[in-house]
């Protein structure tokens, strides 16, 4: 097993490129059960989810080729062989569960085990199952494993459009609209007989992504709004075709690495990212007293002569700031001047990472299962840390780049799961960072 070897106090300066987002390409992997045509994906990353992934899609039948050279997959699925999704694959990853919403689209039933992943809060999928029962779907679950059936018409089954208004669960008195479910609802529904309505529908960038795919493989999905309430429309169509499509720029990995050149005094370019999805994590770096200067292809993150200081974070759903971010920007605020207070208002146990940092010599208060207190400290010291989850994992590599001494991080695999090279792209900026294997008794 992995570990990173980190040994701070080396400026990052250079220029690195942003690969496609892990999050985008989760879904739209799965969207290719949609056609028994040729789906060619391009700005792929090398991550540990895409193999798992890919391994799941060839049990459905599909052929996968996977260019890790060229970052392009190829997902030819001409026949369904099998509707099953089992544990041993789905407990690895909880975006296995968008090939739900993919088999019911196109055979009119699936056999899905429960989702994994990262352990950083409730994530129910009641809301996923909800939302197909509106189309019609008779959703049952034996021994662990989600299994629907679509209504049968002339003899096939096939979902039938309908009105999905549930796509909200309410914490601590907020209504969070589900990224997961309206992925599931879109691609349900693109191929149900007649015309689907998504009420509260996400409106992230990486459902964007998805939606731009379905459309250019002949899909009719339109967005809209209703008052105050984001709706998607889809008229189902008869057939998907194949398509050639590029994977959006992975805007987290593109503030991870901004963080790293501003935590460490130096300057990194960050190039083939779309500010545009960036607009608050940008805001708020500017907030702490970084430079970000915007280029043609991306911008640059200047740290150099930066006097951090703090800024609180409320993390909430886009446009607001994202929960994938919040770790690696409060391991920046633990060396800013003043208190910052972070509100994670998305994920209950998000903030796993906190005691890590602690132990680095951090000042942190955890003031509830969703609030900290950071107080900014002039140096961190080197420790023994583990990574619980793959944002966590990252936040505690940068921390390492900035600790005094030599920093071990074990359960790395985490990082694996949504960063392409990680360690190798810190080291081409300077970074002083060894990938080592634990010596397994």
């Amino acid at each position: 097993m992995d570990f990173f070897k980190i040994r701070g106090g080396k400026p990052l300066n250079g220029i690195v490129k942003i690969k496609g987002a892990k999050n985008s390409i989760l879904e739209l992997m799965p969207a290719a059960l949609l056609t028994d045509e040729p789906v060619i994906l391009h700005n792929v990353p090398t991550l540990s989810d895409i193999n798992t992934l890919k391994g799941l899609l060839e049990i459905f039948g599909s052929v996968v080729s996977w260019d890790k050279e060229n970052h392009t997959i190829t997902i030819h699925t001409p026949v369904i062989k099998n509707i099953k999704a089992p544990y041993d694959f789905v407990k690895k990853m909880r975006a296995s569960i968008y090939v739900l919403g993919a088999l019911m689209g196109r055979c009119g039933e699936a056999k899905v085990s429960a989702p994994g992943g990262c352990v950083i809060g409730q994530r129910p999928v009641n809301i996923h199952l909800e939302a197909l029962e509106a189309l019609g779907a008779d959703i049952q679950i034996h021994h662990g494993y989600i299994v629907g059936n679509a209504p049968i018409n002339n003899g096939k089954k096939r979902l039938v459009g309908g009105k999905i208004n549930g796509l909200v669960r309410v914490q601590d008195g907020v209504n969070i609209t589900t990224h997961g479910g309206t992925v599931n609802a879109i691609e349900a529904a693109v191929l149900a007989d007649g015309e689907t309505i998504i009420e509260y529908a996400s409106i992230e960038p990486e459902v964007d992504d998805l939606i731009n795919m379905l459309n250019s493989m002949g899909a009719k999905i339109a967005r809209d709004r209703k008052g105050d309430i984001d709706v998607i429309k889809i008229q189902g169509v008869e057939k998907l075709h194949g398509c050639e499509y590029s994977v959006m720029p992975d805007r987290l990995e593109a503030g991870t690495y901004a963080i790293a050149g501003i935590i460490t005094k130096g300057v990194v370019e960050v190039q083939d990212a779309d500010v545009s999805t960036m607009d608050i994590v940008i805001e708020k770096l500017k907030q702490a007293g970084a430079k970000i200067t915007p280029t043609a292809n991306g911008f640059i993150a200047d740290g150099r002569g930066c006097d951090l200081h703090a800024v609180n974070i409320d993390v909430e759903q886009y446009p607001g700031f994202p929960t994938d971010m919040q770790s690696q920007f409060m391991t920046l605020m633990c060396l800013a001047k003043g208190t910052s207070v972070l509100k994670e208002s998305l994920f209950e146990n998000r903030l796993m990472y906190v005691p890590e940092l602690m132990r680095m010599g951090a000042d942190i208060e955890i003031l509830g299962d969703n609030m900290a207190k950071f107080k900014g400290v002039k140096n961190l010291n080197a420790a023994d840390v583990m990574a619980s989850d793959l944002r966590g994992g990252a936040a505690l590599t940068i921390a390492g780049l900035v600790a005094d001494g030599e920093t071990i991080l074990h359960r790395v695999y985490h990082i694996y799961r949504g960063y392409e090279n990680f360690a190798e792209n810190l080291k081409n900026l300077g970074a002083d960072i060894e990938v080592c294997q634990e010596d397994i008794v």
